[in-house]
């Protein structure tokens, strides 16, 4: 939470200049408005010739070798990142998942508050080979025909129908 007026945080109890734009009550940031009606937030820029992007740390972008900093898990000598509170997911950190709202299922929600066993309905892009069921998953076809159709310069030519492929399992 931010601190606004003397060290004391929105809600509790410090005042802050609403954007004066009717019926809004964002906080106003320049010009007596909000980000939404108008106001100009200015970010400073990399300094790498040519871009535009923020700065994260000593005046360059990630991209041009900033290092984000992460904090490190508390529990002594863990290495890894924190997740919550403090530590790791292998140190204590728990992570809640929607789960399934159907009655004693433990999966974890996909789509419509519910897993794909109990009804919710995921739909894949299907391979454009005619008569094939498998997962597109590149260019359109699947793994099988995707191999099938390159030939000996790596393109991918117009696929031809091929009688020995039986790919009519699905993914």
């Amino acid at each position: 939470m931010a601190f606004v007026n003397g060290g004391v945080c929105v809600t509790h109890g410090a005042k802050v200049k609403r954007c004066s734009f009717e019926g809004c009550t964002n906080q106003a940031k320049k010009g007596g408005v909000c980000i939404t009606h108008g106001a100009k937030v200015t970010h400073k820029q990399c300094s790498f010739d040519g871009c535009t992007k923020r700065i994260v740390q000593g005046g360059v972008c990630v991209t041009h070798g900033a290092k984000k900093k992460r904090k490190q898990c508390s529990f002594g000598g863990c290495t890894k990142h924190v997740v919550k509170g403090g530590v790791c997911i292998k140190h204590g950190a728990k992570v809640t998942r929607k789960r399934c709202s159907f009655k004693g299922c433990n999966n974890g929600v996909v789509i419509g508050g519910v897993c794909i066993t109990h009804g919710a309905k995921v739909t894949h892009k299907r391979c454009s080979f005619e008569g094939c069921t498998n997962g597109a998953k590149k260019g359109g076809v699947c793994c099988i025909h995707r191999s099938k159709s390159i030939n000996a310069n790596n393109d991918i030519p117009t696929l031809q129908p091929n009688a020995d492929v039986n790919c009519h399992f699905t993914t």
